[in-house]
C-alpha cells in the first residue's frame, strides 16, 4: 500500500467515527442569579454556586470539591442525571478568598478521581 493510499484510508476511517459527547465541565456561577449561570464578581453576600456537566456514565450524582486560601474547604454533591447537567447549592466562602473547584468523582474515603477543574475564583 502506497503512503497516498494508507493516509486516505486513515483519513476516511476518522470520518466515520462518530464524534465523542461532551464531556465533564463544572462552571462556577454568581449567586445573585440563581436562574442563570453567570460569571463574577462574587461575593461573600451573594455566594456561589456551581453548575455542572457528567459527560456519560451511569453517575446521577457529582461531587464539587471547593478550596480556599482562607482555610474554607466544603464538598458539594449535586444531582446530575446520566450524560446531564446540574447546579449545586449556594456557597458562601469569606470575603478576600482565592478558591478552586474541582469536579470530581468519589472513589473511596480520602480518594478522588478529579473529572474536570480545577476552576479558580476570588469571592470579594
Amino acid at each position: 500500500m502506497t503512503k497516498l493510499a494508507f493516509l486516505t484510508a486513515v483519513i476516511a476511517a476518522l470520518l466515520l467515527v462518530p464524534t465523542a459527547a461532551a464531556g465533564p465541565s463544572i462552571g462556577v456561577c454568581s449567586g445573585a442569579n440563581a436562574t442563570v449561570c453567570t460569571g463574577g464578581p462574587f461575593t461573600s453576600v451573594d455566594g456561589v454556586y456551581f453548575a455542572v456537566g457528567s459527560g456519560g456514565g451511569n453517575r446521577d450524582f457529582a461531587s464539587v470539591a471547593v478550596s480556599c486560601d482562607t482555610g474554607y474547604a466544603t464538598v458539594l454533591n449535586v444531582v446530575v442525571p446520566a450524560k446531564g447537567t446540574g447546579t449545586s447549592q449556594t456557597i458562601h466562602p469569606p470575603s478576600g478568598s482565592n478558591c478552586t473547584a474541582t469536579l470530581e468523582k468519589l472513589m473511596q474515603i480520602g480518594k478522588a478521581h478529579v473529572l474536570a477543574g480545577p476552576v479558580a475564583f476570588a469571592v470579594t
